[in-house]
């Protein structure tokens, strides 16, 4: 089964050649694809392991003590760099796709399709990218080298102390949404969803299966069939129960991870938690 993950994929040009980049430079400005705003049933979809990992808000901050770091290494080097500015805060987005589609808006404009900013990118990805393709190859190579980069410098000064292995919550995280889907409370629902879909002349053993339908899974159009697929999908969801089942059932699975990994999960959100602290430490003494 397919498991959705946000990747988000930039091919950028080498568009400057000055020495030192200029703003004004002239760069066209990176927009994502629109995305259907979420709704309820994504921005309420928060499970256990969740708390443990960095969230959207987590990772912006520490990518904004980073470019801090990062300029006051660039100006060593002879280099200016451009600090992102990003301290809103975002949804966090990253179970919209957990259970496959489950929002009406997303079926009607997208079918099965995914795109950077459904999967969690903000502007802050745009503003990155245009970053990037505003550099001079010499001032990218000084920045993004993945030895001596300055970005890399500072993400491992930033994380020096401050992490866990995260290997055994990742799998835990695959493994509690293998047994919530096999789970013989979801099973009920499991088994309407497929009645339903097959009613609706959508025959499939489930909602996985459905999304990967060669039909649309190998062409780079959305067809009617897809959407009218897609839109069926969550409309037979939202009659089995099923995301509420398969969600309320991942997070007891969820709960006892936790509780049989006691010590693992309480070191685990201490070192998020240190991490969090280096990097709001290199914003105050940098005044942001």
């Amino acid at each position: 089964m397919t498991r959705h993950r946000l990747v988000v994929a930039a091919v950028l040009g080498l568009l400057a050649t000055a020495c030192t980049a200029s703003p004004e430079a002239a760069v066209p400005q990176t927009v994502l694809a629109a995305a259907p705003k979420p709704t309820k049933e994504v921005t309420e979809l928060v499970l256990p392991f969740d708390r443990y990992q960095l969230s959207v808000n987590d990772i912006y901050l520490i990518e904004s003590a980073k470019d801090v770091l990062t300029r006051a290494c660039m100006k060593k080097r002879g280099y200016g760099y451009e600090v992102i500015t990003h301290r809103r805060q975002y949804q966090d987005l990253r179970n919209r796709r957990r259970y496959g589609v489950i929002e009406i808006p997303v079926a009607e404009a997208m079918g099965y399709r995914t795109n950077a900013r459904l999967l969690g990118s903000t502007d802050v990805t745009a503003q990155k990218m245009d970053r990037e393709a505003r550099m001079s190859p010499a001032e990218r190579k000084a920045a993004t080298d993945p030895v001596d980069g300055c970005y890399k410098l500072a993400g491992d000064r930033l994380a020096r102390g401050n992490e866990e292995n995260e290997d055994l919550v990742n799998k835990l995280n695959v493994d509690s949404l293998d047994e919530a889907l096999k789970s013989p409370r979801v099973a009920p629902a499991m088994r309407a969803w497929v009645r339903c879909m097959k009613q609706r002349g959508h025959p499939y053993k489930n909602f996985y299966v459905a999304s990967e339908d060669p039909r649309w899974a190998r062409s780079k159009k959305l067809s009617d069939a897809e959407r009218e697929t897609a839109v069926a999908d969550v409309t037979c969801k939202e009659q089995a129960g099923l995301v509420t089942l398969l969600s309320e059932t991942e997070r007891s699975i969820e709960e006892r991870g936790i509780r049989e990994n006691k010590a693992y999960f309480t070191r685990l959100e201490a070192a998020k938690e240190r991490h969090l602290a280096a990097a709001r430490a290199v914003l105050r003494g940098a005044g942001d």
